[in-house]
């Protein structure tokens, strides 16, 4: 029996496996018992795949073959010719389709990363940046502590009720004398501190400055502290200190 090829003018892969729409479907003449070819072998495996079909792989179109469409067409309702007409051959690609849909592993949604108890949005943000950029670079992501917190946003808040921006403090001297002041034990200290409008756009500078971005990526640091202040010229005031224990 002659028969166009239903296969013939497209092949879309669905899931990695069998091809489910070609252009000529609707046109598509109908085959049966004698029939040989890839379309056979493409109903056959899309009916074994969806229970239908227990017989083997072949591409031929034998007595196994047309039992299997006789019992696809009785579950759907279709004239039970044992023949793959066009409307055959779409409901036997749309319950492929839907099948595999539904087997499919679904991709499951990324859970939003919880804020850090204690943390500001915005120095959480910062704290995601500098671990987003210290995992681009291979390294371990920052600790937050909170006390060092604290000693930064003390940095920040003193910056700008003396507006000063400078690693010494009128206030609380160095880094390092500032930590003693809160009672923070460290092995090795850095200290990072902005002017900016926003949270993205202080850490952007500091990324761009290589003596900056050496403590953001300092291999020897394992906890950050992170104060940010609305106030000073420039809208938020940003201190990042970090330490080894």
């Amino acid at each position: 029996m002659k028969y166009k090829s239903i296969m013939k003018k497209c092949s879309i892969a669905l899931l990695c496996s069998m091809l489910i729409f070609c252009s000529g479907i609707g046109h598509a003449e109908a085959f049966g018992v004698g029939a040989k070819g890839p379309d056979v072998y493409a109903v056959q495996s899309m009916l074994k795949s969806i229970g239908y079909f227990g017989g083997t792989i072949d591409g031929i179109y034998g007595p196994m073959t047309k039992q299997g469409v006789m019992y696809f067409q009785s579950k759907y309702g279709l004239p039970q010719t044992g023949a793959v007409d066009s409307k055959t051959l779409q409901s036997i690609l749309w319950a492929y389709a839907n099948v595999k849909i539904s087997k499919a592993p679904q991709q499951q949604p990324e859970e939003p990363k919880q804020p850090t108890e204690g943390l500001t949005e915005d120095e959480n943000l910062m704290l995601s940046l500098v671990n987003q950029a210290r995992a681009s670079a291979g390294l371990p992501a920052l600790s937050i502590d909170l006390q060092l917190t604290k000693a930064a946003r003390a940095k920040s808040q003193d910056m700008i009720n003396k507006n000063y921006f400078s690693h010494q403090s009128p206030t609380y001297g160095s880094v390092s004398q500032m930590l003693k002041t809160f009672g923070i034990s460290y092995r090795a200290v850095g200290e990072n501190i902005a002017c900016n409008s926003s949270t993205n756009g202080a850490h952007t500078a500091l990324m761009n400055s290589s003596g900056h971005r050496a403590n953001i990526l300092g291999s020897q640091y394992t906890y950050i502290g992170i104060g940010i202040v609305d106030g000073g010229k420039c809208g938020k005031m940003f201190t990042q200190l970090f330490i080894s224990k």
